[in-house]
């Protein structure tokens, strides 16, 4: 039982901490450890709540500090006009499409991040509820997707460079995808 709650607590810990330091593989960790546990129901719900729970509360505390920071920073960020206006079309669509705009956001590398920033200064913004939904939304699918790859080519070093890969590939089309999309003026 130790062992076990010892991987959760350093699972949990990687994914809070993955909102403050986005480079960190919180996803490909939980997609490869699901590929292990083909077969064990119990192990896998287990991870599924860790993980979104983790997710919640990461998102949870950054927004929270971001708030913060955001009532004390009063000069535009960085001094570049083109990270202001990033943020401004964030907010733009954040206010219009908030399910969708949290849904992707949290599946792009330092998505969830900066949706917190820009979710600072919408004042009708639920971010808890919403970062709940997206991190119960993302833990189910990597899960998904590490069970579905440790299925086909059972646990060890393939499953685990596979579910690494696909996962960068599918955030870099979602990137890509995002980016590429153009923004409808807001209503007047």
């Amino acid at each position: 039982m130790l062992p076990l709650l010892t991987v959760a607590l350093l699972l949990a810990a990687l994914v809070i901490a993955d909102f403050f330091v986005p480079m960190l593989p919180s996803a490909t960790t939980i997609a490869a450890l699901a590929g292990f546990l083909v077969g064990n129901t119990a192990l896998i719900v287990g991870l599924v709540l860790c993980a979104a729970t983790a997710s919640w509360l990461g998102d949870v505390l950054g927004y929270r500090a971001l708030r913060l920071t955001r009532v004390k920073w009063r000069r535009p960020f960085f001094g570049s006009a083109k990270v202001a206006a990033l943020e401004a079309r964030l907010r733009a669509t954040l206010m219009r499409h908030p399910g969708p705009t949290t849904l992707v956001a949290r599946f792009l590398p330092a998505g969830r991040t900066a949706l917190a920033w820009a979710a600072t200064a919408v004042p009708d913004y639920r971010h808890g509820l919403m970062a709940a939904v997206a991190g119960v939304l993302w833990a189910c699918y990597m899960v998904g997707m590490g069970l579905l790859i440790g299925w086909i080519f059972g646990p060890g070093p393939l499953s685990v460079v596979t579910t690494m890969t696909s996962i960068a590939a599918g955030s870099i089309t979602l990137g890509w995808w995002f980016k590429g999309r153009t923004v409808e003026a807001p209503a007047r």
